[in-house]
């Protein structure tokens, strides 16, 4: 599937360890995140996600402390494709719901935007 990387608007930050994105609703891990936006996110996962699911998920950032913090959002699925990994997939998510305290960690763990 196409993605028409253009369209990003907000900047994305590289997740540089394993961080692990769990369905709260199955305890699942749906797979492990590739970067972070305040619109969504990518994450590298098997199987393949069903096209437009809904999750309800979780994750933790730290802040610049090193303080974490417990990020509980809802997110649909928007695009997915093959990964060069066998039987691992790549995909997009939009966020579409995430409560005032979740939106400022996502924002400080996101960082400024680079000039």
């Amino acid at each position: 599937m196409s993605r028409d990387f253009e369209q990003r608007r907000a900047p994305r930050k590289q997740a540089t360890s394993p961080m692990p994105i769990v369905d709260v609703m199955t305890e699942r891990v749906l797979g492990q995140l590739g970067n972070l936006s305040a619109t969504g996110l990518m994450l590298l996962g098997s199987p393949p996600p069903r096209a437009g699911a809904v999750h309800q998920v979780a994750f933790t950032l730290r802040d610049a402390q090193h303080r974490e913090h417990r990020v509980e959002i809802g997110i649909q699925e928007q695009w997915h494709e093959p990964a060069a990994t066998a039987r691992q997939f790549w995909s997009g998510y939009r966020i579409v719901a995430a409560s005032d305290d979740d939106v400022r960690a996502i924002d400080e763990w996101i960082g400024p935007p680079a000039d």
